[in-house]
């Protein structure tokens, strides 16, 4: 049986104080937060109390004249935990919202809280979603150290990817061709995609004027320039990066013998190399100097584009288990994608559109917009299918989400970082509060276990 469940069973067969939300347990709850040193490093900014309601509010609560649980956490220790009263809720604090179940979900599975608020199990009341998400490792931290938790990890998806090079693939003969004895499935998915790519998809980026761009450029002043030339670097290395990394994905699903898959995906890498033409030709015809961009690659973002991202799609040469190609697809699609990209395009309108400036850097990133908004389609998709092919996968996908999305919003706060006031108006909360729609959006796509 799950300790936390033995635990709650035990407690209120015996009606002692030893059960779980306990008075004795919320104590020893609190000491072992003040013990951990994992919570004493995560939460060391951390300067608010914290709420836990209870919704529906169980009899036990009621008893207790409590609405939940109320934790005065400050600069890494819990000053004080107790039960809460409506009154603490009117108080300068955060409050999270759930049902008994949902709680107890999550001290019993070790998961992450900031995905149970994605994905809709826990509601915030009150406070800042984007100061939640950015602070992820101390949720996680404050929660492992519950009473009963038994610790145990559920094995991520790099942990499965240890065994890369036992299966190594080797080239075999065709023994059939799909198209001769089946015919191709024109209402499958990607090839719907696939039409909607010949259409939408053929565009040129040579055809694309910069001739106002530069006119704009010249009259920006010094610090609009660096953040346009922020920007622009991070995309440029990104296109870069997805149009060198792709292969290995293209080519696990032609070894499948997923031709409608296969098919489809053969516009990926098309249209990534004409989004690296773009940005370079924007480079080149409206800054027309490359002076040191990737000064502008920070720790967080060489993390992501320079190891992450070619290390879970390369990995797919020695290893096509379903969890490396979830990795793969999850780096790619649900966060430099869906996640990253998406939060950029929009801050280029929000400093541009706004501005009337640049109309052909901003054709050109409607196009881009266009192109991965397939991308992302069939990126969710074919997630969607590994998770339904294997179930055992839930749990440890759940974990590389919440691990990729530190590393989306780590990439923010580094953006940020190095302006002391951000030109066009750009805030930092408004850039974190969009990426974290992004990613729930997409985790709204996803059929992962309730």
């Amino acid at each position: 049986m799950n300790p936390f469940k033995e635990y709650f069973i035990k407690g209120q067969q015996n009606k002692d104080e030893g059960h779980l939300f306990s008075d004795s347990w919320l104590q020893e709850w609190r000491k072992s937060i003040n013990k951990s040193e994992s919570y004493s490093k995560q939460a060391a900014a951390w300067n608010i109390p914290l709420i836990l309601l209870f919704k529906p509010l169980p009899d036990f609560f009621k008893s207790k004249n409590s609405v939940g649980i109320y934790l005065d956490l400050r600069s890494g220790t819990c000053t004080e935990l107790r039960y809460a009263v409506s009154d603490d809720i009117e108080t300068n604090c955060v409050v999270l919202s759930a049902s008994e179940k949902s709680w107890l979900q999550l001290l019993q599975s070790g998961k992450n809280p900031t995905l149970f608020l994605l994905n809709g199990k826990l509601k915030l009341e009150k406070g800042s979603k984007t100061l939640l998400v950015s602070n992820a490792g101390a949720a996680k931290a404050l929660l492992d150290a519950a009473p009963s938790n038994s610790g145990d990890q559920i094995p991520n998806v790099s942990e499965q990817e240890s065994n890369i090079g036992n299966n190594r693939p080797t080239s075999e003969p065709h023994e059939r061709f799909s198209t001769v004895t089946k015919g191709l499935d024109f209402e499958s998915f990607p090839m719907k995609l696939f039409q909607k790519a010949k259409i939408y998809g053929v565009w040129n980026p040579s055809d694309i004027s910069f001739e106002k761009d530069r006119s704009d450029w010249k009259n920006m002043s010094a610090d609009e320039q660096t953040i346009i030339m922020h920007l622009s670097s991070l995309f440029l290395a990104g296109e870069e990066a997805v149009t060198l990394d792709l292969l290995p994905l293209i080519r696990v699903i032609a070894k499948e013998g997923r031709i409608e898959e296969e098919i489809y995906i053969t516009s990926f890498l098309w249209e990534e190399a004409k989004h690296t033409e773009f940005f370079a030709r924007f480079v080149m015809e409206v800054i027309k100097t490359q002076p040191d961009a990737d000064r502008f690659h920070g720790p967080f973002y060489k993390k992501l584009f320079y190891e992450k991202l070619p290390q879970a799609l390369s990995a797919l040469d020695h290893d096509r288990s379903p969890a490396v190609q979830l990795r793969a697809s999850a780096t790619y699609n649900m966060i430099v994608e869906g996640t990253l990209a998406e939060t950029g395009y929009e801050a280029y309108y929000k400093m541009l559109d706004d501005h009337d400036l640049m109309p052909g850097l901003r054709e050109g990133v409607l196009k881009l917009k266009q192109d991965e908004s397939r991308h992302i389609a069939y990126g969710l998709w074919l997630i969607n299918r590994i998770l339904e092919e294997n179930e055992d996968l839930h749990p440890s996908f759940e974990n590389l989400l919440d691990e990729l999305l530190t590393d989306a919003t780590n990439i923010i706060h580094e953006i940020f970082d190095r302006y002391d006031t951000v030109p066009f108006g750009l805030e930092e909360e408004w850039f974190l509060d969009y990426a974290i729609k992004q990613f729930q959006h997409r985790m709204e796509k996803l059929k992962l276990n309730n």
